[in-house]
């Protein structure tokens, strides 16, 4: 076993991340610790590019060959398509792709539609256009028009010099007409890009950025874009919004009755916001509206929000920084057990660096209270928030799925390349980006809980109603995979119990494991850092390993990447940190042993729920904590799992779980799909300023 690093050290020896624009990746530059060889080992390209195509349960055959940067470095395009990719995560045939866009269930047709930012056959950002697939259950998903080069294409730019001539950026859709009717009709409302570079940190250039309509009759099969576009084709310093614009993108658009209702509306009326802000003032989030009856007909009704540059709800660690500019902005209701409603909204906050954030751009959440201002515009004040997810993922889009009443959420979980300027075995993976499991955003509720010295409140991610015994009601934003999309994926699966109770000492509970497998724990009690080990190489040393810790001294949630894998100058291995501090309740299950008729305060359990997809790793605590990383060990083998214990600390682990083989989604692509790689001509990328062209 390899000497470890208390937990509490690993975080305080966070690098400062320097991210980019959020569609190309960031640059990070780790640490050469040299290549490690196993004696009797050697590394066959073709072997372990084929080997990784296949992935089962405990009993699936696994290479310990070890894959170093020198050897990825000289492979070709496409060679290791297959060696750390997803198989049970909505993502691309091939190629680049990024944000989740306008997810709609048809009912007309009962059918869910997802689209994406894609750049077909390329591994870096650019000329984006949307990518389609369908499904009937979010489980299994079919590409549009197939899955080879260009073909599951949905929408593209039409060439520089039109108002959708360079992307086509992201955006949400509904089923209906543009009269707001369910007629089967599919409506998309999305960003049609005129001029790049666009970034919040340089000059706006007029009419970069404007606001479009797309439709589709037979069930998307085609799309026509509104003779009218763009519907929303105002810019910076031009009425009606008048703003500096650091950006002015991503529109999301649902009916919203409350609002109606808040507005006095005579009729209904669809919402929109937007990602934006003003340059030295600080994020925006733009609030417009159309009626119903004509969704070509937006009229903006002032800001919906109006944080300060740079500034924060609470405490950093635990509700993040709104930095200088939003995108990919959203709103919606949800009820909590007693029927009131509760007003939240997502938010991608972009420049806001800090030392335990891997990254310049946050995937945030706010709740808060809305109100009628005085001019007759609404108003959201925050009254709590927090990361929408802790990791690298971002782009958070969600929507109603109202075949079964339940909101809804999509993220980007994009790789996390280091070396080659971000673009390390990208050329050789063939592709970059996934989406996260399809989340569940609910009302989460914890009764009699105790505010201990001010950390439930002073951590601001939970509004608190307070009880006649001084106790509260702690409510904030739950997050979980779908319940019946995780149980069909695991339907294949094998699953294994462990019986581990009481331990004072990490334990490898399975040397083989799967590299598409659940893990799953609860802690009911510790006296220090605990959690969970995974992708452990079966070797005495773990020469790779992946630490998920719980460090109760800062009340955070620590992946530790430093061993995850040996090629550690070509993929991150920063440490990756979320904020998470479990309840202290009263609890008449607990009672006090020195006086019976008083309950006993009890600090709640923690149940780390894990999905490892290749290499994306989700992470979803006690239903109200998600945090994405991502992870690729140069060895087929290390799939091991354990418990973990800081050394002085036990822990009573119970309830522990693994699923080992998950479904794949893709059922109608080979598992090769990937699709020859091209590079842009000066020409096509404006002498590439619009974008990199690889």
């Amino acid at each position: 076993m390899r000497n470890t690093i208390p937990a509490a050290a690993l975080m305080c020896a966070l690098p400062l991340a320097t991210g980019q624009h959020h569609y190309g990746p960031s640059k990070w530059n780790g640490p050469h610790e040299g290549s490690k060889t196993w004696p009797g080992h050697s590394y066959s390209p073709t072997a372990s590019a084929s080997a990784a195509a296949s992935s089962s349960a405990g009993s699936q055959q696994q290479t310990c060959d070890m894959l170093t940067a020198a050897e990825v470095e000289a492979m070709g395009n496409n060679t290791l398509f297959n060696r750390w990719r997803p198989r049970s995560h909505f993502l691309a045939p091939a190629g680049w792709m990024n944000d989740p866009c306008a997810p709609i269930y048809d009912p007309t047709r009962d059918v869910y539609h997802l689209f994406y930012q894609w750049h077909p056959q390329h591994i870096n950002w650019g000329n984006i256009s949307w990518g389609y697939a369908t499904s009937k259950d979010m489980v299994t998903w079919e590409d549009h028009n197939g899955w080879q080069d260009h073909e599951a294409l949905a929408l593209g730019p039409t060439g520089y010099g039109n108002y959708n001539g360079l992307g086509i950026f992201s955006g949400t859709g509904q089923p209906v007409n543009m009269q707001g009717e369910v007629d089967g009709t599919l409506l998309l409302f999305y960003t049609s890009v005129a001029h790049l570079p666009t970034n919040w940190m340089i000059d706006y250039q007029p009419y970069t950025e404007t606001q479009s309509l797309a439709s589709s009759t037979d069930g998307g099969k085609t799309w026509t874009e509104y003779a009218g576009n763009p519907v929303i084709n105002t810019t910076t310093n031009m009425p009606p919004m008048s703003w500096n614009l650091t950006g002015f993108r991503d529109p999301f658009f649902e009916p919203w009755p409350a609002m109606d209702a808040l507005l006095g509306q005579d009729e209904a009326h669809y919402y929109a916001v937007f990602g934006s802000g003003i340059k030295g003032v600080g994020p925006r989030m733009p609030l417009w509206s159309a009626p119903a009856s004509d969704l070509t007909d937006w009229t903006f009704l002032g800001a919906l929000w109006e944080p300060a540059a740079n500034t924060s709800l609470g405490p950093l660690l635990s509700t993040g920084t709104y930095g200088f500019n939003f995108e990919v902005s959203g709103f919606f209701s949800l009820p909590d057990s007693d029927g009131n409603l509760h007003y939240y909204v997502n938010m991608g906050t972009e420049g806001g660096n800090l030392t335990f954030h891997e990254s310049n751009h946050w995937a945030l959440w706010n709740e808060g209270v809305v109100s009628r201002r005085e001019n007759g515009s609404a108003e959201f004040t925050p009254i709590a928030g927090g990361a929408g997810d802790w990791g690298l993922s971002y782009a958070l889009n969600s929507f109603n799925d109202t075949k079964n009443n339940r909101r809804v959420q999509w993220a980007w979980a994009p790789e996390d390349l280091a070396g080659d300027d971000g673009l390390f075995s990208a050329h050789q993976q063939g592709f970059q980006g996934s989406l996260t499991l399809p989340r569940e955003l609910f009302v989460h509720e914890v009764d009699h809980v105790l505010n201990i010295n001010g950390s439930v409140s002073e951590a601001r991610e939970a509004s608190l109603r307070q009880h006649s015994d001084g106790t509260f009601k702690a409510l904030t934003l739950g997050v979980r995979p779908l319940p019946d999309v995780v149980s069909a994926l695991l339907a294949p699966a094998t699953h294994k119990t462990y019986d581990v109770g009481t331990i004072t000492a990490p334990q490898i509970l399975q040397q083989s494991g799967s590299m598409h497998m659940r893990f799953k724990a609860t802690i009911t009690s510790h006296t220090g850092a605990c959690g969970l080990l995974i992708a452990t190489s079966p070797d005495e040393d773990q020469t790779e390993s992946t630490r998920i810790i719980y460090e109760p001294t800062n009340h955070t949630l620590l992946v530790d990447r430093s061993h995850s894998s040996t090629i550690q100058e070509g993929f991150n291995n920063a440490s990756v940190i979320g904020y998470f501090n479990p309840y202290t309740v009263l609890s008449p299950h607990h009672p006090n042993t020195t006086n019976p008729a008083e309950p006993q305060p009890q600090q709640e359990p923690i149940t780390m729920d894990i999905f490892i997809d290749g290499s994306l790793v989700e992470i979803y605590l006690d239903e109200r904590f998600a945090l994405t990383t991502r992870i690729y060990p140069s060895m087929e083998c290390s799939t091991g799992f354990g418990v973990f214990v800081q050394e002085g600390t036990e822990a009573v682990f119970e309830r522990v779980e693994a699923w080992m083989g998950m479904l794949d989604a893709w059922p109608k692509r080979p598992r090769d799909s990937s699709s020859p790689l091209v590079f842009d001509s000066p020409a096509e990328t404006g002498n590439y300023t619009w974008w990199p062209g690889n």
